[in-house]
Order: C-alpha cells, then sequence, then structure tokens
C-alpha cells in the first residue's frame, strides 16, 4: 500500500491523464477536539439510524449496521493530499478486516463543497489507477449536495443530504451481491416515500438527528 501513495504527487499536480482539475488553494479548519468528535460521530450515527436505515433509503445498510460492521472515521488533514491518504489508509483496513463490511469517512473540514466535489474525484481517480475497480465503489454525501432537476427543498434531495460531507467506501462485490437479492427499483421507491414527506416531518427527522 506504500508505495500506491507516489500516485498522490500525479494526482495533486492533475497530470493530463486525470480528469479530475486542482483543486482551489484552500486553508483547512484546525483540528478538532476530543468533545467536537465525538458529537461528530454521534450526530453521523443518528443520521444513519434515521434517514438511511429508519427510513429504508438503503435496504443494505441495517445488517452491517446492526453486526457492528459499520467503520465511521472522521479524517483530518491540512491538505488535499492528506486527506486523500486518509482515503488510500481506509482501503487498507478494509483490505486487512474483511469483516468490516464497509467505511464511512466523516470530512467536516471538506464543508465547501468544490473542495468535497473534487476530492471526491480524486478518489475516483485513485481507484481507477490503483486498480480497485473491481473491489471498491464509493458514494458522496454533503449538506449542500442537490440533485439536478429537483427542486432544492424538496424532500427527494434528502438521498444525497448528510449533515457532514461524507465518503462512505463499499466492497464492489457486497454490493452486487445484494443488489441481485434485491426485485425492486431501490431509487423509484425512495423518490415515492420521501415525496410523501411534509416539511414538518422533515424538519422532525433533522431535530432527531441533530439532538447530541
Amino acid at each position: 500500500m506504500k508505495g500506491k501513495f507516489y500516485l498522490l504527487n500525479k494526482i495533486s499536480s492533475a497530470g493530463a491523464s486525470l480528469k479530475a482539475k486542482p483543486p482551489p488553494k484552500h486553508h483547512y479548519k484546525a483540528m478538532l477536539s476530543a468533545k467536537e468528535k465525538k458529537e461528530i460521530l454521534q450526530i453521523t450515527r443518528n443520521w444513519v439510524e434515521t434517514f438511511i436505515i429508519g427510513l429504508n433509503l438503503c435496504p443494505f445498510a441495517k445488517v452491517p449496521y446492526e453486526k457492528n460492521a459499520v467503520r465511521f472515521v472522521i479524517g483530518e488533514a491540512k491538505t488535499m493530499k492528506g486527506f486523500l491518504e486518509i482515503f488510500a489508509r481506509e482501503i487498507e483496513f478494509l483490505e486487512k478486516n474483511p469483516t468490516t463490511e464497509t467505511t464511512l469517512v466523516i470530512l467536516p473540514a471538506l464543508g465547501k463543497i468544490e473542495l468535497f466535489q473534487a476530492f471526491m474525484q480524486f478518489c475516483e481517480e485513485m481507484i481507477i489507477l490503483n486498480a480497485w475497480i473491481q473491489k471498491y465503489q464509493i458514494v458522496s454525501f454533503h449538506p449542500l449536495m442537490r440533485f439536478e432537476g429537483i427542486p432544492t427543498d424538496s424532500p427527494q434531495q434528502l438521498t444525497g443530504i448528510a449533515p457532514y460531507p461524507i465518503l462512505h467506501i463499499l466492497r464492489v462485490p457486497s454490493v452486487e451481491s445484494l443488489g441481485a437479492q434485491i426485485k425492486k427499483d431501490v431509487q423509484a421507491e425512495n423518490d415515492k416515500k420521501l415525496s410523501q414527506l411534509a416539511k414538518e416531518d422533515v424538519k422532525k427527522l433533522w431535530e432527531k438527528v441533530l439532538r447530541k
């Protein structure tokens, strides 16, 4: 795994072979206190329990969560390369720990959506360059994420919104196996379910999530 970090130099300088653009220069926030980390982890767990599992937005989430096979990590770094190294380390952790099904990397410092999008694109490039494409895939969540073609205040936007920027690392074989067992269109089911929520319902759900 250590040798693969050399690819980050190519990514950070955005070589001609890569699609990702250099991230904007940015001064990242200072490191979080132990109290802040505890609060962030609790709120993220509340979000998983309330939205992802509670509304069954992801039918694959409940079983590994109840088996304590979901890893929660707060990623802190002072440079974009540092955040990418966090991603690489989490891939390495999953390689060494097969009983951990999936990882949520929480990235409070990437609150600016353009920084988070640059980070996610670089992670996609790393998956390709390191030949992880058959083993891992990533999904993103962000407080400011909105899907085109849907009103910004629509409950249907909730499938991409989280209380913090989150990189979700999944195992491809598990996703494919579970996907084969699901005989329904999950996205269509979610759209139907969420469209029935009133604004007051959504507000109460977020109040539950943000309860410390």
